[in-house]
């Protein structure tokens, strides 16, 4: 057999080997996604009025469900405590918190207030407005704080500090900014006193726009923003191998959706029963079952 005859006779086998190959590959290839494939339900968003939300979470809980989600009980959860703030109260209607204040001194430079890992209040001054040539942020020098009596006047309102505690605050939050780009933060054991941030936001304002954050302007000058956060909560439980889950929220929304097994692309669960099943579920942890009459299911064959 001459050379060129090898060659070619390589360059075949070689090539059937790789077909060999990818046809293996493809093969496997579509078979995890056949085993991972899965079908699913999901319900449509319905208010279902004023609800108890402490007492949905413990009867979930009595009830042996799973539950899951960043604000399941408000008071584990690591935010500022709002006091009591009669106009909030009267827009909320439940329990809220607040996760962060921010309080603006000029476009770039605010002092924003929120809590750390341990439950402390951590005081952060932001400087976005001094960049070396290479545009990095620089040191956040005491040179680039606000005013001092603005930086007293923000602490003393917001921490509750007289004067000289305000003063001493000041003073430790200069000490740290050599060592910090940017930012420069400080923990306390000092609690918010958010009414009286709140009550500062709101006669300064000439303007508010409400959302899950307010922020407040004079002028067209950005004077603060509040975030705020309500309870909210997933209930799980399984049935058959399918997961079943209700979202709540105390502001009393709630939706509702079904993920069946890996492998069950196509597969359908009868109406019948997965409505029993959430029934069941609206009955043990307190919420209306005559609501999940208007909750329509859409049907989705496959995750690809």
């Amino acid at each position: 057999m001459s050379k060129s005859l090898k060659i070619l006779e390589y360059l075949l086998l070689a090539i059937a080997g790789l077909a060999v190959l990818f046809f293996v590959g493809f093969l496997g290839f579509l078979t995890l996604m056949t085993i991972n494939d899965q079908a699913s339900y999901s319900g449509d968003t319905v208010d279902v009025g004023p609800i108890d939300y402490n007492s949905i979470v413990t009867k979930t809980e009595k009830a042996g469900y799973d539950l899951s989600g960043p604000y399941t009980k408000l008071d584990e959860a690591n935010l500022i405590d709002p006091g009591n703030v009669e106009s909030l109260e009267d827009r909320f209607k439940t329990d809220y918190r607040v996760s962060r204040i921010a309080l603006y001194y000029n476009l770039n430079t605010c002092l924003e207030f929120t809590k750390d890992e341990k439950n402390q209040t951590l005081v952060t001054l932001y400087n976005y407005s001094h960049h070396n040539d290479a545009g990095d942020i620089t040191p956040q020098m005491p040179s680039m704080f606000p005013d001092d009596s603005w930086m007293l006047k923000m602490l003393g309102m917001s921490l509750g500090l007289n004067e000289t505690e305000s003063g001493e605050f000041l003073k430790q939050l200069k000490n740290e900014s050599p060592e910090q780009k940017g930012v420069v933060s400080l923990t306390t054991k000092e609690n918010v006193d958010f009414p009286a941030v709140y009550a500062y936001l709101n006669q300064s304002k000439t303007a508010t726009f409400i959302g899950s954050e307010d922020k407040f302007y004079r002028n067209d000058t950005k004077l603060g923003c509040v975030e705020f956060v309500i309870p909210e909560t997933t209930i799980t439980r399984k049935h058959h191998f399918s997961t079943y889950n209700i979202y709540v929220s105390s502001s009393g929304f709630i939706r509702t959706d079904i993920y069946m097994p890996t492998g069950s692309a196509g597969k359908e669960i009868p109406e019948e029963e997965y409505r029993t099943v959430f029934r069941e579920m609206f009955e043990n942890v307190g919420l209306p079952t005559e609501k999940l009459d208007e909750i329509e299911f859409d049907y989705t064959p496959s995750i690809w």
